[in-house]
């Protein structure tokens, strides 16, 4: 039943961390691209993407990891409370941040066009905090994969 749990546990964070890292690959393209449309239709898509995809993945890693520790390890070890923290943190984020915030750049842009200014300006902001996201992504890895302590 462990190993189980594991794989769902993983499967569930490739899916969150590489959804993530993909993102922002994808938009630091988009915001290269010669096209104004590029920008604010991938927004749109991460947006849908965020709710559908990211946001389930990241609960059922939550809930397997909960199971994972109550088989094997303890709450009281730093590096999965500081895990718990990080995690928290990002849905935090995401559900009262970069969701709210997404809806409203998604119209300035249906009722500027692409080429918005204020919609460019609050994806730039939304990009620079799931870019923050994405490094505490990478904090919560290197613990899950070492356990200090």
């Amino acid at each position: 039943m462990y190993e189980l749990v594991l794989y769902i546990h993983v499967l569930s964070a490739i899916i969150w961390v590489g959804g993530a890292f993909f993102a922002q690959v994808l938009l630091f393209r988009a915001t290269r691209s010669s096209d104004p449309t590029d920008l604010p239709r991938l927004g749109a898509y991460l947006d849908y993407l965020g709710i559908r995809v990211f946001l389930p993945a990241a609960i059922v890693l939550f809930i397997a990891g909960l199971i994972l520790v109550v088989q094997r390890f303890s709450f009281s070890q730093l590096w999965i409370s500081i895990s718990m923290l990080l995690w928290l943190v990002s849905v935090l984020v995401g559900a009262l941040y970069l969701g709210p915030r997404s809806g409203k750049v998604g119209a300035l842009f249906a009722a500027e066009g692409p080429t918005s200014v204020a919609g460019r300006a609050g994806l730039a902001r939304i990009l620079l905090v799931s870019r923050l996201e994405l490094v505490s992504f990478a904090i919560i890895v290197a613990l899950m994969t070492f356990k200090p302590g």
